[in-house]
């Protein structure tokens, strides 16, 4: 789950993550739920046209703490090896 994360090649952000999606190296996003509805939509849209996976994390911060930051992360997405 979150473990991925960890040891995965990652972006962390809404940019890099919206850049990564349509630039096809995203396979998988992680979107925390308690997010601003823009971003929540707006990422949870263009999974869904790109046919992208997404796994939900309760909260930003839980989010930015997987992925190692020191601040929450709204998004983030497991690039293709």
């Amino acid at each position: 789950m979150l473990d991925e994360l960890v040891r995965a090649k990652k972006v962390v952000g809404f940019k890099q993550t919206v850049r990564s999606i349509e630039d096809e190296s995203a396979k998988k996003v992680f979107l925390a739920k308690d997010v601003s509805p823009d971003i929540f939509d707006n990422v949870a849209n263009l999974c869904k046209i790109y046919g992208i996976e997404i796994e939900y994390v309760e909260t930003m911060r839980q989010l930015g703490t997987a992925c190692k930051i020191d601040v929450p992360a709204a998004v983030a997405a497991l690039l293709i090896d």
